[in-house]
Order: structure tokens, then C-alpha cells, then sequence
């Protein structure tokens, strides 16, 4: 006679359970889905179902154009966040993920309400750098938005030249950073907006 250890009595015991469960869940079903639809049930069954997700009936044809070009507009802008949060991880590896992630949120926002540029940086980080005054941030971002007019990436280079890991760097060099990475967010939104329109 086999003896049966107590890892096969445990399988055996929960697996019987599992059954037992399953079938309890399929005899408690209030109305069962009409599997042949040629019967008689199955045609108040369906109307029934018809009835309760009949979404067409209740919007007119300019509703739906309407609310289609919505969802396409915030898929749209969903789709362009993501493109821009990989863009900018893969431009500053060594800023943490979710400070990118958090201005590449904020940046369309920014760029619809202000139309300042030193105002649009200023709006992505504020944020994410609480401890920071608007008019401080200010101060960091006017000389920085007017320096990468002329030349668009290189006063990014220039914040980024430090070799040392995010969390050495002074919370004004985190400013200054995060500010070059609004920057250089606003100015991807901008390409990706020209493309989109033209």
C-alpha cells in the first residue's frame, strides 16, 4: 500500500475544494446564458440584454461625432505623454523616473496656460519641487529660457554636464536640471504639435 505524504494529501484536499467551488458558483447563477439560440428562452434573454446596453439609442449622430473627438483628442494627449516621458528618460537617465514622468504629465498644461516661456518651465516643476517659491523658480528659469532660445539643446547639455547621481545634486542644481528638463519637454511638444498639425 502506498503511503500518500502530506503534500499530496494537501493537493488533493484543495483541489476537491476548487471543484466544489466552481460548481457552487455555476448552479448559483440567477439566469443562464442561452447557449443555443434558436430557442424560444434565448430570444427574451437577448432582447432583454439588448435593452439594458442599448447606448446608440440615447446619443444622435452629432453626439457621438461630438464625444468621439473628445476621447480621440485625450488619447491623443495620452499618447504624446507616454512618447514624451520615454523621450525624456531616455535623454536624462539620471533624473528619477517619476520627477519625468511627472513633467512630461504637466507640460501640455503648462503650454496651454501660459504663454511665457520662462512661465510654461515654471509650471511643470512647481509641483514636483514644493519647497520652491514661483518667484524663485522664476528667477532660475528666465535666464535659462532666453539662453535656449537661440540654441534649443544646448543649455540642456550644459545643466546635464554633472556626472554626479541625482541625489548628490544641491536642491538649486535639481531646480536648474528640472527646469532644462521642462525646457526640453516643451520643446519635444512642440516638434510632436507641428508634425500632428501638418
Amino acid at each position: 500500500m502506498a503511503i500518500q505524504s502530506p503534500d499530496s494529501q494537501y493537493f488533493s484536499d484543495s483541489q476537491t475544494q476548487t471543484e466544489m467551488e466552481l460548481l457552487a458558483t455555476i448552479v448559483q447563477t440567477d439566469v443562464a446564458y442561452p447557449w443555443n439560440p434558436a430557442q424560444l428562452e434565448s430570444e427574451s434573454y437577448l432582447a432583454d440584454i439588448d435593452q439594458e446596453f442599448s447606448l446608440f439609442d440615447s446619443f444622435s449622430d452629432s453626439d457621438i461625432a461630438e464625444k468621439s473627438q473628445v476621447l480621440f483628442a485625450q488619447l491623443e494627449q495620452v499618447w504624446l505623454a507616454t512618447a514624451l516621458q520615454k523621450s525624456l528618460g531616455e535623454k536624462f537617465a539620471r533624473v528619477p523616473q517619476d520627477f519625468l514622468a511627472r513633467i512630461a504629465k504637466s507640460v501640455q498644461n503648462a503650454t496651454v496656460k501660459y504663454q511665457s516661456l520662462a512661465d510654461q518651465m515654471v509650471e511643470c516643476v512647481l509641483d514636483i519641487l514644493p519647497q520652491w517659491d514661483e518667484e524663485d523658480l522664476q528667477v532660475l528659469a528666465r535666464p535659462l529660457a532666453y539662453a535656449m532660445r537661440e540654441a534649443d539643446s544646448s543649455g540642456v547639455e550644459v545643466m546635464m554636464e554633472t556626472r554626479r547621481p541625482w541625489a548628490q545634486l544641491s536642491e538649486i542644481e535639481q531646480a536648474r536640471v528640472g527646469l532644462a528638463v521642462a525646457r526640453y519637454a516643451i520643446s519635444q511638444l512642440e516638434i510632436s504639435d507641428l508634425f500632428f498639425d501638418g
